[in-house]
């Protein structure tokens, strides 16, 4: 062979052993919006024919050499021996990972229902009684027994009673109504008391059922309502009552005289004991709205995570075609139309179930349109850009960042923040907060003083998502490259 034929050999080899690595990664050169449209989800996840056959030549020749190797053994064979304890070490570390993602993340749901019993009292309920009348004043029985079952210690814990100077039953109600307390009770005039003796002493017929009125909304919090206000509102009548029996009318009774005892037999006044009617001033009869109103509100969550792996191929498609810059645009802005178009189709589900959609508002179900977007369009740019980190980095991540995600949205949403830790004071700003505040006002024409806050904390989510998406793209396609550069460089 000649000098010029074995440099011609030599040439041909370098030339190909430069032209090999450029099959696996992109020249140095390359400027990171150009990787942008190069290394997406949806291209380094399925790869294309030159890089499928390539995997099957690799795998071809594994498979050569697996069989001119030695016989697989047992997994508790000694030819196993190196395998087997690398392989329990990785289990170990799963395992230990699972039990830390556990500890941690469901303590974050655990924890806000941890000791509720003792932060009931945080639920404040007014308490009216009549001007001048104290737990030892027996110159008013009706609000001396109200302050008495407030004091009690069977009671006191229930709730937050907090003691109020007398006011007409308007003001109460707006009260209760601006959220400011929980519920009320109140005597329903500042001489209810006189009342009932001079009821007693005269012989009159009295409604002793509307001496004592206790008020809340249940469409405030129905969990909570339910759970907490209502129960200890009521027990709270039925130890009203029966301290009205047992040591207010007896002693009551043994002030009158004979005859004026005698004209009580023909009158209710003294068969009927008062107690507190209760009023619920926001009902909740129909129970297909906790549909939307509570696990809907998770779902969400879900689909929004789910349109980010369905979206892959399309995304792709547009990266191939598209600048850089074109191509971040076109993200920002299709995510917002997936959102808007998912949103449309859950709200068409709630309408056909026939929940009541137009309480608060007339055109209810736009309103409720809005609100279902606003809030996909809030929890699914989180998720679309923790995706792309946890899609670079390590895949099995994106269930964690789910799990995680839904915990905290959820875990002091659906009962009164005031029973949990001050820990849980996060949950003010968190999506599905504030989304589950506005479908209240929405379903039940709650207050709305609080509407503009709710919808500003969820348009700042969805303005933050999109100036962190181009980062996330960046990262993504940096990551990526660098990643698939290093292995081809492994591979040569």
């Amino acid at each position: 062979m000649t000098s010029s034929e074995t440099s011609f050999g030599k040439d041909t080899t370098d030339d190909a052993n430069q032209r090999e690595p450029q099959e696996y990664c992109q020249d140095n050169s390359n400027s990171l919006m150009r990787a942008v449209t190069q290394y997406t989800e949806y291209s380094v996840s399925h790869p294309n024919e030159e890089s499928v056959e390539r995997l099957e030549r690799e795998r071809d020749e594994e498979m050569a050499k697996e069989q001119q190797g030695p016989v697989k053994a047992g997994f508790w064979s000694n030819q196993f021996s190196q395998h087997r304890g690398k392989f329990l070490k990785q289990y170990a570390a799963i395992i230990v990972i699972l039990w830390m993602f556990i500890l941690s993340v469901f303590s974050i749901y655990w924890g806000a229902m941890y000791q509720r019993g003792s932060r009931l009292v945080n639920l404040k309920i007014l308490l009216i009684v009549e001007e001048g009348a104290s737990i030892d004043n027996s110159d008013y029985p009706v609000s001396q027994a109200l302050l008495q079952v407030a004091e009690s210690p069977a009671v006191k814990p229930l709730l937050g009673w907090t003691r109020h100077a007398h006011a007409d039953e308007d003001w109460v109600i707006n009260e209760v109504w601006k959220q400011k307390y929980w519920g009320a009770l109140y005597v329903t005039s500042n001489n209810v008391s006189q009342q009932l003796v001079q009821a007693l002493q005269n012989g009159q017929d009295l409604n002793t059922s509307m001496l004592v009125k206790g008020y809340y909304e249940t469409g405030r919090d129905p969990n909570g309502v339910n759970s907490f206000v209502e129960p200890g509102m009521l027990k709270f009548g039925a130890a009203f009552t029966d301290i009205m029996q047992q040591e207010v009318y007896p002693r009551l009774l043994s002030q009158l005289s004979s005859e004026q005892f005698t004209s009580l037999q023909n009158i209710t006044t003294l068969s009927h004991v008062p107690d507190i009617t209760m009023i619920d001033g926001i009902p909740v009869s129909d129970y297909t709205v906790m549909a939307p109103l509570q696990v809907g509100l998770i779902y969400i969550i879900i689909v929004t995570f789910f349109q980010v792996m369905w979206f892959q191929k399309i995304n792709q498609q547009a990266a191939e075609t598209l600048k850089p810059g074109s191509y971040i645009i076109y993200r920002m802005v299709s995510a917002q139309v997936n959102f808007l178009l998912i949103s449309l189709g859950y709200s068409c589900v709630n309408a056909a179930f026939q929940i009541k959609l137009n309480n608060a508002w007339k055109g209810g179900f736009g309103v409720h349109w809005m609100i279902s977007y606003l809030t996909m369009s809030a929890v699914g740019g989180a998720n679309e850009n923790i995706a792309l980190l946890c899609f670079a980095v390590l895949p099995p991540l994106m269930g964690f960042w789910l799990v995680f995600f839904v915990v905290c949205n959820i875990s002091a949403t659906f009962s009164p923040i005031e029973v949990c830790p001050e820990f849980y004071r996060f949950t003010y700003a968190m999506p599905i907060k504030n989304s589950y505040e506005l479908m209240k006002v929405l379903l039940f024409d709650t207050y709305r003083g609080n509407l503009g806050r709710n919808f500003g904390i969820l348009v700042a989510w969805i303005a933050l998502n999109n100036i962190l998406l181009p980062f996330c793209l960046f990262f993504f396609s940096w990551y990526m490259k660098r990643k698939l550069t290093q292995t081809a460089q492994k591979s040569r």
